[in-house]
């Protein structure tokens, strides 16, 4: 019997441990994807590297399939007459070839016929990027934008030094448990 707990008790502590160290890795990495959603700030026009925006080209077969272009606010002023930056509300995907950006656009209705687009860009440098503007009238107002906060990454290599901190009072606490004598 006492080989049978100390083989669970065993067990139990890879399993605990295992999922610990995988947390601690992945935790940083998915927060650092997510980044731009909570560090959202006021567009620097000349600044801004990869500001995104979401579009319909009007002589497009296929009307609902939305595109999403990089946008800079200088030099696209006027270019664009035969793309519609106002979209169907609600959510939309955007998924190109291989090399290029994809993009969630999320599009909400405001009041006097205004719109409210956010574009979440994945594979762009830093990895993902958050544009957020407004649109009247087929004209861009840009609102907020961020990247992904590399200094999240730090996490990547402090979590798995805290878990390999915690490993033996983990492991005190599940012989404990399974009422194993310490040897």
């Amino acid at each position: 019997m006492d080989r049978i707990k100390r083989l669970s008790a065993g067990l139990l502590k890879l399993v605990v441990i295992s999922m610990l160290f995988a947390g601690s890795c992945l935790g940083p990495g998915i927060m650092y994807m997510e980044s731009p959603r909570w560090f959202l700030d006021k567009v620097d026009l000349e600044n801004t590297g990869a500001f995104f925006v979401a579009f319909i080209s009007k002589d497009d077969k296929d009307p609902q399939q939305v595109q999403v272009m990089k946008y800079r606010f200088d030099a696209d002023k006027g270019k664009y007459s035969d793309v519609q930056f106002h979209l169907p509300n609600g959510r939309h995907h955007y998924r190109p070839g291989p090399d290029d950006v994809g993009a969630t656009i999320d599009a909400t209705a405001e009041k006097a016929g205004g719109q409210l687009v956010q574009v979440f860009a994945t594979g762009d440098t830093p990895w993902t990027s958050l544009s957020e503007y407004r649109v009247a009238d087929n004209k861009i107002y840009p609102l907020r934008h961020a990247v992904s906060s590399s200094w999240i990454l730090i996490g990547v290599v402090v979590g798995p030094i805290l878990v390999f901190l915690l490993i033996k009072p983990i492991k005190r606490r599940i012989n404990r448990l399974m009422r194993i004598d310490p040897e």
